[in-house]
């Protein structure tokens, strides 16, 4: 049992996790406006996901002296190297708008981690920025990555799809939530989360007002929204049940697992 326990934290530790919830995201977008999925972009996301993560996640420890790797987190680094080569192997099989795309969503995952302002460090460290800056990043690479890759011009985005971008910014904020309360007392009070700001009751009134206003604007585009309808119904649920006391795999495995979960149920009853 404890070897499956060690299994499972490295699984997610190593953000084998998010990055499946990140493809999910992306295929769900193919399959919402039947689009054929792209097999090298799904592969770009995954990879670089990994990488992205592995970064903003662990870089800032490395750089702290006398630290020690442990062996897992040996193995995150090799698994982030290695990562790198079908990453830089997808490029060339992109556009290069498509290319010019990734690289803006790259300097902003950098400007995320890296030190550039002469007050706050980086993007993250700027006061009520954090939850906007990834959940922008999240609907860039899951929503308008695909489009691109499926030749729709930015400039040619129509009323339904600016909606459906506007939609999962919002979830991907209400799922970010659950994260946010609970990291409420890790978290330097200068970031101003929303926790720190509105409190944990309000933080969640808000997340299910969110959650109900992308599902409206989805019921706008999509017809059949029975889908849709209970996984906004399952991230209101997750979103009430947070805590500041949750344990760690209610939200990194639990509620990372909603864009998975969300696929399977399209892909399998579409």
């Amino acid at each position: 049992m404890n070897f499956i326990s060690k299994l499972l934290k490295l699984y997610i530790n190593s953000s084998i996790h998010v990055a499946l919830a990140v493809v999910s995201f992306t295929c769900i977008t193919y399959l919402d406006f039947g689009l054929g999925i792209k097999s090298r972009v799904l592969v770009f996301v995954f990879f670089s996901t990994l990488v992205a993560y592995t970064f903003v996640k662990y870089i800032p420890l490395v750089k702290k002296k006398n630290v020690i790797l442990g062996d897992s987190l040996k193995f995150i680094f090799f698994l982030s190297a290695v990562s790198v080569l079908p990453v830089f192997i997808s490029l060339f099989y992109f556009e290069l708008e498509v290319i010019s795309f990734i690289f803006l969503l790259g300097i902003f995952t950098l400007l995320y981690v890296l030190p550039f302002l002469p007050k706050a460090k980086n993007l993250r460290d700027v006061s009520g920025l954090k939850i906007f800056i990834i959940a922008t990043v999240w609907t860039g690479v899951t929503v308008i990555l695909p489009f691109l890759s499926s030749e729709v011009a930015l400039s040619s985005l129509d009323l339904e799809k600016t909606l459906y971008i506007m939609s999962r910014f919002l979830i991907v904020i209400a799922l970010i939530i659950p994260f946010e309360i609970r990291d409420l007392k890790l978290d330097q009070i200068y970031l101003k989360t929303l926790p720190q700001v509105l409190g944990v009751f309000q933080t969640k009134v808000l997340g299910i007002v969110l959650t109900l206003v992308s599902l409206f604007l989805l019921s706008l585009v999509i017809n059949e929204t029975y889908i849709y309808v209970y996984m906004h119904l399952l991230i209101i649920l997750l979103m009430i049940f947070s805590k500041r006391h949750n344990a760690f795999l209610y939200t990194a495995l639990l509620v990372e697992a909603v864009p998975i979960l969300w696929f399977l149920l399209k892909f399998f009853t579409g």
